[in-house]
């Protein structure tokens, strides 16, 4: 039993080491800020300058951390995506949370013991349903959190849209988009990648797999985005314009932007750093009182005047209006007709190749709902079809589509006195080497087979960005057998989804 504690102590110190160390070589290659230099312009967001700064020397701070540029709202429009300081910050993100997993879960490093490609990719192959069995807080708060990091992390590293407020229109949900598809690729990295919980602790060789995490993390996680900037703009910047108090700003840009904050972090800025804005420290705060006391005293504008993008002259940008690419983020409920029904959700692609057709793929995943105790199924779905659409330049848009590809259903059955008795001998130091895995308690029955699906439905235009797709009711065949008591080779599934448009504005 000592031996097994010095053993895991040992472990836990070196891998945390490694990993921080690791991660810290490289994010530390971006400069540290400097929050006490006097900033000698202040940008637009757009925001209007105050006539005391005109008359300071040059037109940009020296700060390397502080990139408030000069008052040229498109002076950034031609500077390209900082890959690398992205992928370096992000991975030290990536590396903070594999520490924090490694000081705090014992299973997690008793994993690392073993053959580290084929637990890799026996654990990659688990991916199946929806849920994964963690709690509501960790799927749908702490997980969006993580996804908004990772999208400010590439929004503080892409100089055209670094600087977006809410209400910027077509700039603001530009940025959204590309930070959307950075959080996607480094979310999926940390599920299933070669840094990922399925690499580094095998999480799905214990733990309920599924879809959940691939979906809500970067989806949730640009909403996230969306309410911080919100709150950005509504709250913080107005408070901006009434105050110098230094805890009162930290505090508020902390608080109500708290994924940002965190962000900034992952770069060595101050957590309360916000690009395009006055610090709040040393010469700065010197210059904030000043300028609020030429606000109060009517020889000054407010510090922070939010004015909307301008309008470019010349011919408007004619945008189409059926969109060229279509992501669909959905949830759905299936009824089985030989008998059982689940609930679950899932993503699609759609490429428009005529006015009228799109070629589109899908993957979902459902739980199989009212299973007896200590029983679950689900079932996971991946296709590729047509769908035809006849309106789709209007704003209410009916359509078919037909699919096909293959389905997984998985029956599992929990022996819990089992997997109670091995925790407790694991923990005991009785009991076997390593951490249980669910094979070691958990019976698994499963079928694999073609599967068609093909029905229609109705979209709602919901501006030029977003549609909302109203109801999808679609008949699905599957040609496998029962797996127990669910019989899946028929089913009813209606579905309803948010779909993004590229290419319609």
């Amino acid at each position: 039993m000592v031996t097994r504690y010095v053993s895991r102590t040992l472990v836990l110190q070196f891998c945390v080491l490694a990993f921080l160390w690791c991660s810290a070589s490289l994010a530390t290659q971006t400069p540290p800020l400097t929050d006490d230099l006097y900033i000698s312009t202040i940008p637009t967001l757009p925001l209007h300058e105050n006539a005391a700064l005109s008359s300071l020397p040059g037109g940009r701070s020296e700060s390397p951390a502080q990139h408030d540029g000069d008052l040229d709202s498109d002076a950034n429009n031609n500077a390209h995506f900082q890959w690398k300081k992205a992928l370096q910050q992000g991975f030290f993100f990536t590396g903070f949370m594999h520490g924090f997993r490694l000081a705090t879960e014992p299973q997690t490093r008793d994993a690392l013991n073993g053959h580290w490609w084929r637990n890799y990719k026996h654990s990659i192959g688990e991916l199946r349903g929806w849920d994964d069995g963690d709690t509501f807080m960790t799927s749908y708060i702490a997980h969006p959190f993580e996804g908004a990091i990772f999208g400010y992390i590439a929004q503080q590293n892409d100089p055209r849209y670094s600087r977006v407020m809410w209400g910027d229109g077509r700039k603001y949900w530009i940025a959204r988009l590309r930070t959307l598809g950075f959080s996607t690729a480094m979310s999926t990295q940390w599920t299933l990648g070669p840094a990922s919980e399925a690499s580094i602790g095998n999480v799905q060789l214990r733990d309920s797999p599924g879809f959940v995490d691939l979906v809500g993390t970067p989806i949730f996680g640009t909403m996230v985005m969306i309410a911080e900037d919100i709150a950005d703009r509504y709250l913080v910047a107005p408070l901006e314009n009434r105050t110098a108090n230094r805890p009162v700003l930290a505090f508020s840009r902390m608080f109500l932007s708290p994924t940002r904050s965190f962000a900034n972090l992952m770069a060595f800025r101050y957590p309360w750093h916000r690009e395009g804005r006055l610090g709040i420290n040393g010469e700065n705060n010197k210059l904030r009182k000043e300028m609020l006391r030429d606000y109060a005293e009517g020889t000054g504008p407010k510090l922070f005047e939010y004015t909307p993008p301008k309008k470019r002259s010349g011919e408007a940008a004619s945008y189409p209006r059926e969109a060229p690419i279509e992501i669909e983020s959905s949830t759905h409920y299936e009824t089985f007709l030989g008998g059982g029904s689940c609930i679950g959700g899932g993503g699609s692609g759609a490429v428009r190749i005529k006015p009228s057709l799109q070629l589109i793929s899908k993957v979902s995943g459902c739980m199989v709902i009212n299973m007896p105790k200590n029983q679950s199924g689900d079932s996971m779905t991946y296709q590729v079809g047509t769908r035809w659409t006849p309106r789709a330049a209007r704003r209410v848009s009916p359509f078919l589509q037909m699919m096909a590809g293959g389905r997984r259903i998985t029956h599992e059955i929990d022996d819990v006195a089992k997997r109670d008795a091995l925790l407790k001998e694991w923990d005991d130091g009785a009991g076997p080497s390593h951490y249980p895995k669910r094979s070691e308690w958990s019976a698994e029955h499963q079928e694999n087979g073609l599967a068609l699906s093909a029905g229609g439905g109705v979209d709602i235009a919901l501006g030029r960005a977003f549609a909302w797709r109203v109801g999808n009711l679609e008949y699905t065949r599957s040609w496998l057998g029962d797996v127990d008591q669910i019989h899946a080779a028929n089913g009813l599934r209606v579905s309803s989804s948010l779909v993004l448009k590229i290419g319609t504005w």
